[in-house]
Parts: C-alpha cells; sequence; structure tokens
C-alpha cells in the first residue's frame, strides 16, 4: 500500500525523470514524454502504457492492481490501486514504459530554426542599402 506522497517520489526516484504539468494536474515526465501521475479523484496513480491492446493484458493479468474508468477508454492510459500498489512494483512499471520510449526511433525535432541566426540574416539585410 503506498500514500499519493510515497508514489510520488516512487516514480521520481527512477533516473531522468521530471515533475510538470500535463492539463494543469501535477505529472512526471521522462524528457518530453509522460509517464504518470498521482490522480487528484482516485485512490490509484494514472499511468501511461505502450498501447491499449498492452493496458488490455495488463487490467486482464492483474484485477485487483489495475483498472479503468470510462475517461480512460480510449487511451493507453490505466489506473493502479494504491492500495494494491509498492514502491517496489511502481517503479518497474515506470522503467518499463521508459524502456518502451527509449526504444522508439527518436521523432524528429519540430523546433524552428534558431531564431538568433534568423534575425541576424534580417538584420543584414535590413541593413544594407541600394544605390
Amino acid at each position: 500500500m503506498l500514500t499519493r506522497s510515497e508514489a510520488r517520489k516512487a516514480m521520481l526516484s527512477i533516473k531522468d525523470t521530471r515533475e510538470g504539468a500535463h492539463f494543469g494536474k501535477p505529472s512526471v515526465f521522462y524528457g518530453e514524454d509522460f509517464l504518470g501521475r498521482v490522480h487528484d479523484k482516485e485512490e490509484a496513480v494514472a499511468l501511461r502504457v505502450g498501447s491499449i491492446e498492452m493496458r488490455d493484458v495488463m487490467l486482464e493479468a492483474e484485477p485487483k492492481l489495475f483498472y479503468i474508468t470510462d475517461h480512460y477508454k480510449s487511451w493507453p492510459m490505466l489506473l493502479a490501486r494504491l492500495k494494491a500498489l509498492n514502491a517496489e512494483t511502481l517503479r518497474e512499471l515506470v522503467a518499463a514504459r521508459i524502456r518502451e520510449i527509449d526504444a522508439q526511433p527518436k521523432k524528429k525535432s519540430r523546433k524552428p530554426a534558431q531564431k538568433s541566426a534568423a534575425k541576424k540574416t534580417v538584420k543584414k539585410k535590413a541593413g544594407k542599402k541600394r544605390a
């Protein structure tokens, strides 16, 4: 059994995780990827898993630990009951998701070209006068 505070600390104890906001709620991330959060209404931790199929297998295999609400049916998410969860299991679940993320092909950067370089080009063009 975990308290909300213990669950949060367990997730953040994994190397390279950080806390941030996801839909305005305190959540745990690995890089830019959402891992999960201590649920504010349910006595549970909401966890992102690799796919809906994986979620369904986990729900069937461990119904005393995992469940979902209607809100999560369309998403690869599940809820882990705090009363049935221990810190080691939670860390293993988070670490497994991180391994899935690391195994995915790297996404192309969506960042625009560096702004400072673009500004310099504009300034150079503006500074040239035509004769």
